[in-house]
């Protein structure tokens, strides 16, 4: 590539994320119609337009519960932030909770301003274990046998377990439980709220749990070969763990 053309491109680039037409006469024509700083900023607006629609798309109960003025100003900001610098546009969106909190006037974890970055959160961590590795692939232990009987001999058998990397575990400031059985864009309640983000038959579920199972959840190793024995109190809760993929045997 010769080396001026990778130096206009390296500048339209900059130009584009920043918005700016400084210098832009220098390479680019106008014409009566467009100066050459009007040519630029419809690039820099198709662009902004670009990753608001990705953000919208990747959290749309956000969108919703926010109205469409309130997002587009947490867009534009983040978008002014964070431009996008990856080839794909699923990690653009991965640090907009951060974002929100950091951007938040101070007060209280539980002020109504924190609402916007712990719904984030969730939407983020949906999408993460959309794609993590999971554990539809795995062979199953006993083939041919009734998949629910072969989860009982798992558990009857192996009696170690491990959390996959499709289950994200998450402690909230708000009890989201409404809108996220809903779909709907329902204000949460000012209410701690433990929650496990998990992928089972390639479905994701958002699933609140009582604090004894966010806490045996949370010891449980990512590894199988470090698959530990269940703890007796989770006996008979571990068939809905393991049937919404929580836990997996080791």
């Amino acid at each position: 590539m010769p080396p001026d053309l990778a130096a206009l491109q390296d500048w339209m680039q900059e130009a584009i994320l920043a918005a700016s037409g400084a210098d832009a006469r220098d390479f680019v024509h106008g014409d009566n119609r467009l100066t050459a700083e009007d040519r630029i900023q419809v690039y820099a607006r198709g662009y902004r337009q670009r990753l608001l629609e990705c953000l919208e798309s990747e959290y749309p109960l956000l969108a919703a519960l926010a109205g469409p003025t309130a997002f587009q100003l947490f867009a534009q900001g983040y978008i002014a932030a964070y431009p996008s610098r990856s080839y794909t546009l699923y990690d653009f969106g991965a640090r907009f909770a951060d974002w929100l909190d950091a951007a938040r006037p101070p007060g209280s974890a539980q002020a109504v301003e924190a609402i916007p970055g712990a719904l984030a959160r969730i939407e983020r961590t949906k999408a993460e274990v959309h794609r993590a590795h999971g554990i539809e692939g795995a062979a199953p232990a006993w083939p041919g046998i009734d998949p629910m009987i072969a989860e009982l001999l798992a558990m009857a058998a192996a009696r170690r377990w491990y959390r996959p990397d499709s289950v994200r575990l998450l402690a909230l400031p708000f009890d989201f439980s409404e809108m996220l059985a809903s779909g709907e864009p329902v204000p949460p309640r000012p209410e701690p709220m433990l929650l496990a983000v998990a992928r089972a038959n390639y479905r994701v579920s958002c699933l609140p749990l009582e604090p004894w199972q966010y806490d045996w959840l949370a010891l449980l190793p990512g590894d199988p070969a470090q698959a530990v024995p269940a703890d007796a109190r989770v006996a008979s809760w571990l068939p809905f763990a393991v049937a919404q993929g929580l836990a997996a045997a080791g």
